[in-house]
């Protein structure tokens, strides 16, 4: 068992320490060092140095602190430029799909100076980079959901463009056909007067096909006073479309039809001087220029505008 001994200076030897004394002792120590401690706290006094090494480690984790809000005030300029960014090519995006671009004042909400004057407790330095951080976070958290609702809105647009364009009567309802009468004030080949020609004709042979030229649903088929044979496609978005002087049917009432589907073969019916398609295209109920909706380009000359569906006989 370890023993501890205590010189006697009156007997000049060591002598065994008994383990009350030693106990008594430490706790001397103990308490003497615990007052010592309070009292140097109350006065001011750091006996062991322990204050200095807190402030040293303090200061340290200050700087570090100070450091990172640096490094994050920094990267959220970077962020700022990059929304500037996106903001433009947002913007280009918009007026491809035909929205009112954004402005740069309604993008920019809550923008302003650094708050310097917000008190953290801390120095004004480490004051200002938290502000600075504090607003520069709300900036781009405000541009982000609102990048977020501009996105939203073009892809809607884009969806209902999709739609409008499949539905636009863009292509030439007898396909290589030449147009032998324009849209416009003409002398009535029968009736020899001048008549507003509300269409186009197009010269054929007897039972060529007849595409629609764009989707939509069928509201009309049968014989309609001097267009003969007529066929009326509800194209939507305002578009109506009429195929005349028809020898045949290929499509009934309510039914559904794609862009390049033959609905119909072209003939020689109602006041007509020979075989011949007329085709017409109104807009909100006002007949307009069909030849103003042709879409003329290489895939217009594939099968791809008139569809697998072409070939039905």
């Amino acid at each position: 068992m370890l023993k501890f001994y205590l010189y006697s200076n009156r007997d000049l030897k060591y002598k065994p320490l008994h383990a009350s004394r030693l106990a008594g002792i430490v706790v001397s120590l103990i308490l003497t060092s615990s007052v010592l401690t309070a009292l140097a706290s109350d006065n001011g006094m750091d006996l062991f140095g322990w204050k200095i090494f807190r402030v040293d480690k303090m200061e340290h984790e200050r700087s570090v602190l100070k450091s990172r809000l640096a490094a994050v005030n920094l990267k959220l300029n970077g962020y700022e430029t990059n929304m500037d960014k996106l903001a433009k090519l947002d913007n280009g995006i918009r007026v491809a799909v035909d929205l009112r671009p954004i402005p740069a004042g309604e993008r920019k909400v809550a923008v302003g100076g650094v708050a310097i004057d917000r008190d953290y407790g801390l120095p004004q330095n480490e004051d200002t980079l938290i502000a600075g951080a504090v607003d520069k976070m709300g900036i781009v958290d405000r541009e982000a959901r609102l990048e977020e609702q501009s996105l939203k809105a073009i892809r809607a647009k884009q969806k209902t463009d999709l739609v409008l364009f499949r539905h636009i009567p863009a292509i030439e309802p007898i396909r290589g056909g030449i147009i032998t009468s324009p849209f416009g004030i003409r002398f009535h080949p029968i009736l020899h007067v001048m008549l507003m020609h509300q269409g186009i004709d197009i010269g054929c042979d007897v039972g060529s096909h007849v595409h629609a030229t764009g989707d939509g649903v069928v509201t009309y088929v049968g014989r309609e006073g001097g267009y003969g044979n007529a066929i009326e496609i509800d194209n939507g978005f305002g578009y109506t479309t009429l195929f005349a002087h028809l020898s045949k049917f290929l499509v009934r009432v309510g039914e559904k039809v794609k862009r390049g589907q033959v609905i119909g073969l072209s003939g020689d019916t109602g006041l007509s001087t020979g075989p011949h398609l007329h085709y017409g295209v109104m807009k909100n109920g006002v007949f307009v220029n069909p030849e103003s909706y042709f879409f003329f380009g290489r895939e217009y000359e594939t099968n791809r505008l008139y569809g697998p569906v072409a070939s039905k006989k």
